[in-house]
């Protein structure tokens, strides 16, 4: 059960980012790292936990070849040792799932990209009429973040479950950001609204529709759409805020419908890694529409190193160009790219949010790591 108490965690955690998920996080600049990478992973998650995250995970795939490794606790009640194969929320990562849908929809015809939200969800926003499917999976439709509106937060607290219209309207509550397609701005509610989409022209749940088009054609056997379920199911990872004087509150049974289409997958590292590989080597979509998929727009104009698609984020690093997500949602923290200079598929996941400020260090330079590593042939053995 999730007390009372967990509202006034939330507000003292001075979150910078919205429940649902986090707006991209820059990832670390990477640093190299020798190969095989198993051990020296395994140093930096050690440093990770000893900052005072609870726990943490990392996974390094490239076909065949595996790296991964865990760190800490899975449940601080028990002491449960954390497994590289738990289960976790993985937050904004679940954006990219939504998109591969949308795509998926747009090659099948029911619907395009460059066709007003109106078209198909009329009177669901005030300017539907102008802001397109392209637009909201890129985050240029200038729709503002229900996630960022204060009374949110005690609800989420109290589990109150919420039915994805409602998240809608109570951004409408709020002007637009900007005119559609004149500017950037990372916002949950787009991808409420590309969920409704789904489920407005195949007649199904969103859930049903993931499950059918990704989960089960690709074998991810640990992810789920729990929707308004609490539980998360097997061997899982308890996720954390930090109390006012630092002490880690479970918050694991926060029901996840507040953040929906924009954060609610649960997922573990060989199934993440194994969907970006297959979304990137074009099992999920035609080239043509992954072509759609990367084809980005600034961020931020002052930086061009980091860029946003269709439900995809590039980053421009030393160690290659990554794709992929990072994820932020109530005691969760994310991220899984792939690598197109290596082919590999790097997963990471730690257990407390916001993490403290001195786990920041450690947990960059675990990520930068991972994201460098060169896999061997003898890489193959599962730490």
């Amino acid at each position: 059960m999730v007390l009372v108490a967990v509202a006034l965690l939330i507000s003292s955690s001075a979150l910078s980012a919205p429940p649902a998920s986090a707006s991209p996080t820059t990832v670390a600049r990477p640093t190299p790292a020798a190969s095989p990478a198993g051990e020296t992973l395994q140093t930096l998650l050690a440093d990770v936990v000893t900052a005072g995250v609870p726990g943490v995970v990392v996974r390094v795939q490239g076909g065949t070849r595996i790296s991964q490794g865990a760190a800490g606790t899975a449940d601080l009640a028990t002491g449960a040792a954390l497994r590289p194969d738990a289960r976790f929320r993985v937050g904004s990562i679940t954006k990219t799932f939504v998109a591969a849908v949308v795509l998926q929809l747009v090659g099948e015809r029911r619907l395009s990209l460059d066709r007003p939200v109106a078209r198909w969800l009329p009177g669901i926003l005030s300017d539907g009429a102008h802001i397109t499917v392209r637009q909201l999976l890129n985050h240029t439709s200038g729709l503002y973040d229900y996630a960022a509106d204060p009374s949110l937060f005690a609800d989420v607290a109290a589990n109150r479950v919420f039915e994805p219209s409602e998240l809608v309207a109570l951004a409408q509550t709020h002007p637009s950001v900007f005119p559609p397609g004149t500017a950037w701005s990372y916002s949950n509610t787009n991808y409420i609204v590309a969920g409704l989409l789904i489920e407005a022209v195949t007649h199904h749940r969103l859930g049903h529709e993931l499950q059918q088009r990704i989960f089960e054609p690709l074998r991810l056997d640990h992810t789920t759409f729990p929707g308004a379920t609490s539980a998360i199911p097997g061997h899982h990872a308890h996720g954390y805020v930090p109390a006012p004087d630092g002490t880690p509150y479970d918050v694991t049974g926060i029901n996840p419908s507040h953040a929906w289409a924009a954060g609610a997958i649960v997922s573990n590292a060989a199934d993440l890694a194994r969907f970006y590989q297959s979304l990137m080597s074009g099992r999920l979509l035609p080239a043509l529409l992954l072509r759609e998929m990367k084809t980005t727009v600034a961020q931020d104009p002052a930086d061009p190193t980091q860029r946003y698609g269709l439900g995809i984020e590039r980053i421009d690093d030393p160690c290659g160009v990554l794709w992929g997500h990072t994820g932020a949602i109530y005691g969760y923290q994310d991220m899984a790219f792939w690598n197109e200079r290596t082919g590999n598929a790097v997963v990471m996941a730690s257990t407390i949010y916001p993490a403290p400020a001195a786990a920041q260090a450690p947990l960059d330079a675990a990520a930068g790591v991972a994201l460098c590593t060169r896999l061997s042939g003898r890489d193959n053995a599962h730490r």
